[in-house]
This record gives structure tokens, C-alpha cells and sequence, in this order.
């Protein structure tokens, strides 16, 4: 998850930072990079671009250019980015409905404050940075989950396959990596050695799985009838909009 902090007391970026760092922790969401600090509007929206962020810390008292101001320049090129004010007073309240601010924090805030916040953005853009850190390459990125297509087990590593035709060695027990996947709903355990990501599915044919980037992925005989059931319970609960935070 990509967050930047506009705030010019250094104090106060540096704590929201740390409370950010244990949110992230405690979810299992990367922050990658880590969270941009910087001292004024100004120094923001000199290389601001649409998406460049998923969620911008804005305090409103600062000197030149007001958070206030900031957000109004941001809204007219993202409409998306998640804006959580920071401020020592609730004045200006009501103004952040104006630019679609997700929450107002007033300073000082506490931690169970910032999980307040966070909780308010889009349960699809947390859900979009759920990873999994695989055990003993704590120097490796994290595995985004929804980046995965599918994976498949042989020569004692799993190759897994990301979108737009990536992928990603990793030295592990097929039986430990997915036990790691099938704890989310949306993976299936299709063959022996073999995870398809169901998000990426676009049909299933009596021998096989047909992945929306045309990739074929095989479907044992004996495992059909439970993979099916899977697949039409994950399809229709997606239909009904039932597939949030991870669970059916």
C-alpha cells in the first residue's frame, strides 16, 4: 500500500508513521514503499500524479498552501486516492465532505483512532494489498495475493504465476505453501501440485480451468466434482457481491 504523510511538525509525522508501520503489521499489509513524509503541500503536489498514492495523511494547518487547498488540487486530478485529514481542531469538518475525505482525525489521535480511520477507506483497496510473507525470506517482498494467477509445485519449489506473466520462485513444501493460499476462499486446490487463484478464472470445462489470460490450467478427474462445487459457490457469491475481505 503506497501512503503519504503531509504534515510540516516532524513530531507528528513520525508518530503517525510508527502507528501506520504496527497497522500494517498486524493486518499482514505491506507498505511499499515506506510512507512518504513530506513538509508541505507544496511538496506534494510538485510530482503528485493520478494513483501515485492509495492514501494521503493531509494536516490542514501548515504553512503556505493549506490541506484544505491540497485536497481540492488533488480531487481534480484522482478521485480515488483514500484523503484522511490530520488537525488540531474540528473546523473544518464539514469541508472534507466536500473532497470526499474518508476521516477526520483530530490531534492528538490515538492508535485505535488511526484503526478507526483506515477501517473507513475501501475494503477493496485493503483488500487489493492482502499478502502473505512466506516463512524464512523475510528479505523477499511480500506475495500480493492478488497478483497470483495460479502455482504449481515440481523440482521441490513452487513457481508461481503472477499477472501479466510474471513469476516467482519459491523454495518451499508444496503442502506448507498451500496451506498458506487455501486459508483465502478464492484459491483452489484444482490438481495435485496445483493452485488456481479463482479471480482469474473464466471458465471451467470438464478437464480444465480456462484463466482470463488464456492460460489452461488442469482440473484432476478425481477432484472435479468438489473443485466444480468450489468454483460455482465462489462465482455466485462474487455475483451477489458477497466476496469481501477475503471471505464468501
Amino acid at each position: 500500500m503506497r501512503i503519504a504523510i503531509v504534515d510540516d511538525l516532524s513530531t507528528d509525522s513520525e508518530a503517525l508513521r510508527k502507528f501506520l508501520c504496527r497497522w500494517a503489521s498486524e493486518q499482514g499489509i505491506p507498505l511499499v514503499p515506506s510512507p512518504v513524509i513530506l513538509e508541505s503541500g507544496e511538496a506534494l503536489l510538485a510530482h503528485f500524479a493520478p494513483n501515485a498514492f492509495d492514501i494521503i495523511f493531509l494536516d490542514i494547518y501548515m504553512a503556505g498552501i493549506t490541506g484544505m487547498e491540497v485536497a481540492r488540487k488533488i480531487r481534480e486530478q484522482d478521485t480515488h486516492c483514500q484523503l484522511i485529514f490530520t488537525t488540531t481542531t474540528g473546523e473544518f469538518a464539514v469541508d472534507s465532505y466536500e473532497v470526499g475525505a474518508a476521516y477526520y482525525l483530530v490531534k492528538p489521535f490515538s492508535y485505535e483512532n488511526l484503526t478507526q480511520a483506515l477501517s473507513r477507506c475501501s475494503a477493496e483497496l485493503l483488500e487489493q494489498s492482502q499478502c502473505v510473507i512466506i516463512p524464512g525470506a523475510a528479505e523477499q517482498p511480500p506475495l500480493l495475493l492478488h497478483q497470483i494467477t495460479y502455482t504449481e509445485y515440481q523440482s521441490r519449489n513452487v513457481e508461481v504465476h503472477l499477472l501479466g506473466g510474471k513469476t516467482r520462485l519459491i523454495s518451499m513444501r508444496q503442502a506448507d505453501f498451500a496451506a498458506l493460499l487455501l486459508a483465502y476462499p478464492y484459491f483452489c486446490d484444482c490438481m495435485r501440485g496445483v493452485l488456481v487463484n479463482l479471480e482469474q478464472v473464466e471458465s471451467l470445462t470438464a478437464s480444465h480451468f480456462l484463466l482470463s489470460d488464456g492460460t489452461s490450467v488442469p482440473v484432476s478427474r478425481l477432484k472435479y466434482k468438489e473443485v466444480r462445487e468450489k468454483y460455482l459457490s465462489f462465482a455466485y457469491a462474487r455475483m451477489r457481491g458477497g466476496f469481501t475481505n477475503g471471505t464468501l
